[in-house]
Parts: C-alpha cells; structure tokens; sequence
C-alpha cells in the first residue's frame, strides 16, 4: 500500500489519469468501490483486480503508479508556470454539470480568462467542410446566442466550430473551446489564433494533462464535455457518420437536449439533422434563429421535449 502523507487529492486523480488502459469509466468505478482517488491507492491489488472489466496487470500498474508522484508533482508544476489551471472532481473549482456524467474526466486543464462555469452554455456543433448557409445560420446562432447571455460551447476544429467560435466572439460573448490533445498542442494548426482570441474571451478545456497528440478517439471523446458543459447541444450541419452525432450522441445520453436543424431534403449536410429530428430532437428551420434563442432562454419547454422524446433519443445509440 502506498503512504498518502502530504499528497493532495488532484495528485491522486493525475496518477489515475497517468495510468495507461485506465479511463474516465474505469476511474469512476474504482471511485465508487473505494470512495475516493486517495483511498484506490490504499487498496489491495486482488480487490482492484477483482472489480468489472478490471485484472490483475492493470491493478499492478494503479499500484505501482505511486511511486511516479514526484514526477506528477513536477508536472504539476509544470502546466502551473504555464499557467494552466488543473482540477479533478473533488475541487470546488470542477465544473458542476460534469460531475455526475458516468464517464467525467477525471483531470480537467484550462486556460484563459473564464474561470466560472454556469449553466448558461450551449454547444454548436456541425461538419467540418459546411455549405454557404451552415456558415451563415452558425455565426447567426453563435451570435444571437452570446447577446442573450449564453456561452458557446464548441470543439475548436474546422468548419462548424470555428465559426461557433467566431460569431460567439463577433457578438463579444464567451466561448468555450474543447480540444482532443493537450493545451500546448492545438489542432488543426490553422486554429492558433482562434485560440488565441478564445483564450482572451472564454477558456480552452482539454482532458489531457500529458502531451497528446489528436487521434480519432480523443476527438471522439472530447465531445461528451461539449455536450457535457452546455444544457443544449445544436447540430447545424452533418452527414449521418459524421463527427458532430458524436456529440448529439453524447448529450442524448447525458440527459441533455439536443437541437437540429431543419433543411431542405436537397440539401447535401442535412442527413444528419434529419436523422436526430427522427429520433426526437427539437426542430428548427434556418430562418428560425429567434426560435432558437427563445427555447433556450426558457428551458422548461426543452425539459417537456427531452421528457417526451428520451428514448427516440436514446435510439441513437442503435445507429
């Protein structure tokens, strides 16, 4: 058993977080057996062992992880002088909406001049190669959104994203940008400014406290904290496969609303909104931008929607 003298809880969750084969569902079981990051370390391999989808190997690398806090200490510091704030869900400073998803990250880094997470955020989300009117309706959105108060939620990547974030920024809002690798390295490169002027305006968020480079699955995984931080999830554009149902999977799941809008049958990205208006997403039409503004505004019509349409949601985890 390791000694738990002068360690502080976040080092607990940066060891967990440093453990290869150990993500945010496995983190939180090993939490719900043991109580808390502290006392996963103070347990017996054979009791980690013995835990659902667990075995021997990855109970032996939780434990051995132990003897590396030096080196997470100097991490620590590292992402400090950086200026990177560093939380885990034991902190007061963890945002509250991600607390209690099932698969919360349990390290979460940022910077910039938002420091405070309210539950004034929505995400926009869409494809990255849009059409003249995604464009459009996107920094239409983004700005209508900011004016009436609320915070846009995006993943930073071309396309849809980027101007989420622009029109977010245009209407001098906030806006938050989620990225799939660590905050040093921000992907694509083209975005470096768009960081930048997020950075100034809002806050970058990234699970990952060790360098990362983008894979497909860390920008998979990024978008359970878009949908996860914003009480509505808006697809402007999407083909069926694309990214963006990653997130209206993801808000479907966590009990959040999801949004889509409403093209023309001709129209070559609107198979995907199309798709989650069958499965029970609210509808809107491009020219209904107001439409949009005022549902969010007023959440209890949202709440009756998700109430009648949870499970035509939920089927989108058939597809």
């Amino acid at each position: 058993m390791a000694h738990s003298e002068e360690k502080t809880p976040l080092e607990y969750w940066l060891a967990l977080a440093s453990v290869e084969g150990l993500g945010s569902v496995r983190i939180r079981r090993l939490i719900a057996r043991f109580g808390s990051a502290q006392a996963v370390f103070e347990a017996e391999l054979p009791e980690i062992a013995r835990l659902p989808s667990f075995n021997p190997v990855l109970a032996s690398r939780i434990l051995t992880v132990s003897g590396n806090f030096p080196t997470l200490r100097e991490r620590l510091a590292a992402l400090k002088d950086q200026d990177v704030r560093v939380t885990c869900p034991e902190a007061s400073t963890y945002p509250s909406q991600l607390k209690n998803l099932p698969d919360a990250p349990g390290i979460l880094c940022s910077v910039g001049t938002l420091t405070e997470i309210d539950n004034r955020c929505v995400a926009i989300v869409g494809s990255q190669h849009p059409t003249i009117e995604g464009v459009q309706l996107t920094l239409s959105l983004a700005t209508q959104l900011v004016l009436a108060g609320f915070i846009v939620v995006s993943g930073l990547a071309k396309g849809i994203d980027t101007y989420a974030h622009s029109g977010a920024l245009a209407g001098m809002g906030k806006t938050i940008g989620v990225v799939g690798t660590d905050l040093a390295s921000i992907y694509p490169g083209g975005n470096q400014e768009l960081a930048r002027k997020i950075y100034e305006h809002g806050c970058l968020f990234s699970e990952h406290p060790f360098p990362t480079s983008p894979s497909p699955g860390n920008l998979i995984q990024r978008n359970r904290i878009i949908s996860g931080l914003s009480i509505a999830t808006i697809v402007v554009e999407a083909r069926k496969t694309g990214g963006a149902m990653h997130a209206a999977r993801y808000a479907a799941r966590q009990d959040r609303a999801v949004l889509a809008c409403r093209w023309h049958t001709q129209h070559p990205l609107g198979d995907g909104p199309r798709e989650l208006l069958r499965t029970g997403a609210f509808p809107f039409a491009p020219t209904e931008v107001d439409k949009v503004v005022e549902v969010l505004t007023h959440p209890e019509r949202l709440e009756t929607h998700i109430s009648g349409s949870a499970s035509e949601q939920m089927g989108l985890f058939e597809a």
